[in-house]
Order: C-alpha cells, then sequence, then structure tokens
C-alpha cells in the first residue's frame, strides 16, 4: 500500500523551504568577499533579470501542471518533445550526480569545524593505515547511505530535513542581521566598510575581480546565487492544494530571497573592513563564512563591553554553530537532490521505459531500487577519487567541468519553450502572472538570454587566461551529455516499443 503523496506543509512552512532551498548563506558572505558593496547591483540584476522572471514562468509551470511527477521533464514534454525532454532531463540529472559527489565529500567539513573549531579534513593525518582523505571518502560515502535511507522514508521526511536546514540556516542569517544592526547602531551609523560616494557599488575592492572581465564573471555567481527553483518546484505533486497555494509561496519566497540577498551583503559592511580582514592569503571561498561570523561575534561581545577573552570565546562559539548548521543545511540540500531528479526522470519518462524492478515503489511512494542503484553510483565515484591517483581525480575534474554549463542548459530550454506552453496551455484555473503576450515573451527572452551570457562570460574567463583546456572541457561537456542522453532515450524508446508489441 502507497502512502497518500500529498504533504500537509503549513503555508510558512512550504515558504521557508522554498527559500531556504534557493537562499544560500554561503553566497550571501562570499559575494562580499569577492565583491563588497559591488555584489548588489549585480545582485538586483541578476534577480531582475532571470530570477523574477524564472520565477513566474516556474510558478505558472508548477501550477498547470500540480498533479504529475514528472516536474522538469513534464515540462519540456508539454511544450517541445519527448526527446527533447529527456535529453535537458538528463543533462540536469547527470549535472546533479557529480555535484552530489562534491557535496558529500564537503560534507565533513562543516562537521569537523562543530566538532574541533577548525577544518581537519585536509590535515596531514593518517587512520588504520590509511590517510585522511581516504577516511573522509568513506565517511562521504556512508553519508549516501544514510540520507538515502531517510530518503526512502518519503517526502514527508525530505521535507523534515529541508525544514531543519532551513530552520538553522535562517537563525545564521538572523545572527547576521541582528549582530551587524547592532555594530551599526553602537557605531552611530557609520559601516566599518564606508561607502565612497557611490563608487563602492561598482568597484570591488578584491583586485581579482576589479575589471571589466571579474565584473562580468560575477554575474555568472548571481546568476547561479539564485539557482535551485527547479528543484524544489518539481515537488509541487506532493503539496496538498498546490494550484495556488505553491506558486503564491514561490512568489513570497522569491521576495524574501532577493532581500536577504541584497540586505545581508549590505550589511556585513557594518562588522568588516574588507582590506583589514578579508584581503590576507589565507582568506578563500571556502573560509570567508567562517571567517566573518568568527569577527562578528568578536566585534558585538567588544562592542557590549565584553573582555577579550571572552569575545573570544563567543567568537569561537559562533563559528562551531555555524558549522554545526550548514552541515545540517548540507543534509537537507542533499536530499532533496538525491530526490527530486531522480523522481523526474523515472516518472516523467513514458510506461516501458524502465524495467518494473527500477520503477518500484515502496509504501512511501519512493523509487525504493532506483534509489540503491543511485546511491551506490554515487558512492562508487566518492570512493574512485578518494582511492584513486591522480588521473582518476583529474578524470572527475574534467566531469565537473563539463557538466557546469550543461546544469544551465535545462534551465534556458524551460525559458526558450515557456512561448509554446503558452499558446497551446488548455487549463485556464491554473495561476498565471504572465497573462498577456509581451510579458510571458518578455520573461523568456529575459532568462534565456541572461543564461546565454552567464556562460558566455564562464568560457570567456579561461579563454582570456589561456587557459584551453578549461574552455575545450566546458564546451564538450554539453555535447557529451546530450549524446549519450540521445542514445540513451533511443535506446529506450525501442525498448519500449518491443514491450508494447509483446
Amino acid at each position: 500500500m502507497v502512502e497518500k503523496k500529498e504533504a500537509s506543509l503549513s503555508q510558512f512552512r512550504l515558504i521557508l523551504m522554498i527559500t531556504t532551498t534557493v537562499y544560500s548563506f554561503s553566497s550571501m558572505s562570499n559575494a562580499f568577499y569577492l565583491m563588497g558593496y559591488a555584489a548588489i547591483p549585480w545582485y538586483f540584476v541578476a534577480a531582475i533579470l532571470f530570477f523574477i522572471p524564472y520565477t513566474f514562468i516556474v510558478s505558472e509551470l508548477s501550477s498547470t501542471y500540480r498533479n504529475q511527477e514528472g516536474g522538469l521533464y513534464t515540462w519540456l514534454k508539454s511544450s517541445l518533445s519527448e526527446r527533447s525532454a529527456f535529453i535537458a532531463t538528463f543533462l540536469w540529472y547527470s549535472s546533479y550526480i557529480l555535484w552530489m559527489t562534491s557535496v558529500f565529500m564537503k560534507l565533513w567539513i562543516p562537521f569537523s569545524i562543530f566538532i574541533f573549531g577548525q577544518d581537519q579534513t585536509k590535515s596531514d593525518w593518517q587512520f588504520l593505515g590509511l590517510s585522511n582523505r581516504q577516511i573522509v571518502g568513506i565517511m562521504a560515502v556512508l553519508a549516501v547511505v544514510v540520507v538515502t535511507k531517510l530518503v526512502n522514508l518519503g517526502f514527508k521526511q525530505v521535507s523534515r530535513m529541508m525544514l531543519l536546514g532551513g530552520t538553522l540556516v535562517l537563525t545564521l542569517f538572523g545572527i547576521s542581521i541582528l549582530g551587524n544592526s547592532y555594530l551599526l547602531f553602537k557605531n552611530g551609523g557609520q559601516l566599518a566598510e564606508p561607502l565612497r560616494n557611490g563608487v563602492s557599488f561598482v568597484a570591488s575592492p578584491n583586485p581579482n575581480y576589479g575589471g571589466i572581465l571579474g565584473n562580468l564573471a560575477f554575474f555568472t555567481f548571481g546568476i547561479t546565487a539564485f539557482g535551485g527553483l527547479d528543484t524544489v518546484a518539481s515537488m509541487v505533486d506532493q503539496v496538498k492544494n498546490a494550484q495556488k497555494r505553491f506558486p503564491i509561496a514561490l512568489l513570497i519566497g522569491t521576495f524574501f530571497i532577493v532581500c536577504n540577498y541584497l540586505l545581508g551583503i549590505m550589511l556585513w559592511g557594518s562588522s568588516v573592513t574588507w582590506k583589514t580582514l578579508l584581503s590576507g592569503e589565507g582568506i578563500h571561498l571556502g573560509n570567508v563564512m567562517y571567517v566573518l561570523m568568527e569577527n562578528l561575534g568578536y566585534q558585538v561581545a567588544i562592542a557590549a563591553g565584553a573582555s577579550v577573552q571572552t569575545a573570544g570565546m563567543i567568537a569561537h562559539l559562533l563559528v562551531r554553530y555555524t558549522g554545526f548548521s550548514i552541515f545540517f543545511v548540507y543534509i537537507g540540500l542533499l536530499s532533496s537532490i538525491i530526490y527530486v531528479p531522480l523522481k523526474s526522470l523515472l516518472s516523467g519518462t513514458p510506461e516501458g521505459y524502465w524495467s518494473p524492478l527500477v520503477k518500484k515503489r515502496n509504501k512511501h511512494n519512493i523509487h525504493y531500487n532506483a534509489m540503491w542503484l543511485q546511491c551506490i553510483c554515487v558512492s562508487g565515484f566518492i570512493l574512485l577519487v578518494s582511492f584513486g591517483g591522480k588521473h582518476i581525480n583529474e578524470l572527475y575534474n574534467q566531469l565537473t567541468l563539463m557538466t557546469n554549463v550543461s546544469r544551465s542548459l535545462p534551465y534556458m530550454l524551460v525559458a526558450f519553450s515557456f512561448p509554446a506552453f503558452k499558446r497551446t496551455k488548455t487549463d485556464n484555473n491554473s495561476f498565471s502572472v504572465l497573462k498577456n503576450k509581451k510579458s510571458y515573451y518578455w520573461a523568456s527572452v529575459s532568462v534565456v538570454c541572461s543564461i546565454f551570457l552567464s556562460i558566455l562570460f564562464t568560457i570567456i574567463q579561461p579563454l582570456v587566461q589561456h587557459d584551453y583546456h578549461t574552455v575545450f572541457f566546458l564546451l564538450i561537456g554539453p555535447l557529451f551529455f546530450a549524446f549519450i542522453g540521445l542514445f540513451l532515450q533511443k535506446v529506450l524508446e525501442e525498448k519500449k516499443v518491443h514491450v508494447t508489441v509483446d
């Protein structure tokens, strides 16, 4: 007996789940590190040209296909073709498999920071003859097994993990906003990082992002910061009364996401002087979030009259709490990306494509066997990277490069096909913001052009630096995975025909 598939999430919880699937506290911190206040206009442009119109598109698609499990596959199949939908979903799924491998291997970094107060995963230590890299790999595989087991308990368990991670990341945001606002108040409205007559909003203090190329590259970073809407929108079939509730939650969530990013980046300037804290050689994208939170804890404690020793202790505790929170944010994120892309690929495709054994569901309505097959594949990748030599690591890095562009193409296709969807749409009761031809063509063109420019800037940056190796794999990636997707679709289509005839 399969359990009822619709989950009774309150509107607040639904908005929280959507907001925290897209919003990234680390992206907000990294943005300030890369660009300072100059990140704000780029995030605003990315929101206007990409995120907001894409939300309008996705809200209407999710409302129209609210009772279908295929998600991205269903959206594209209705407007393009079965083959195009399969190839795009395969690109989407393949990129997530490799990204999932990377996230599972990073999972123990915040856990180490929570336990030890610093990242011990890269230290030179051994245990039972195994290197630290190999032990971290084994622990990552254990995490894959545990998260897969949790996901197999059904959507309610997935939503619980997402809500836990979302709640914790919002506490980090709250601490950041309240702490920085307190410092701003204590300093009489004076920012630690001064605003230089508006120049700060166009000129980055980071020398690596000071020129035109650096600014254009950051536009790509801004687009990426708003990614993930497709994942949460593909869960619409699991939400009760989704026709109006889900798209409204998407729109409210979008408002909060944009405000969180813009306000959060601006207020980092209350506690940080960029050149003093962030210009050192030891600061990088992997640790800047912890550096900012440690500094915030210290500055707030000192401003409140604490001793240097007490301020140091508070700063250290805040770093540990950040590690604790990010660990569970990763768990929530991994729960969704283990569940959603595979569900879309199996549920959206026609009957007869997959073996009944692969599509078999447990009592929680989860493709149980397929989940464990996916678990084996991801675990295999992790063990290869952890125990393999230099050549295996190079191969993994090349595959990762190949998915960088591939991951963006399905979103471009969704936006590109939206006018065709509007012309053939028959459900007049679904939620819609883009009602006239001019508005939905604007949304489609804006999103397509934004993603195209993002891909172009991704390729131009290594090209200017004469890194032709990276350029080659960025370009060959979509072709490689599209060819595999095309071949697989033809094989499955032929198999379906034979099954139908038999």
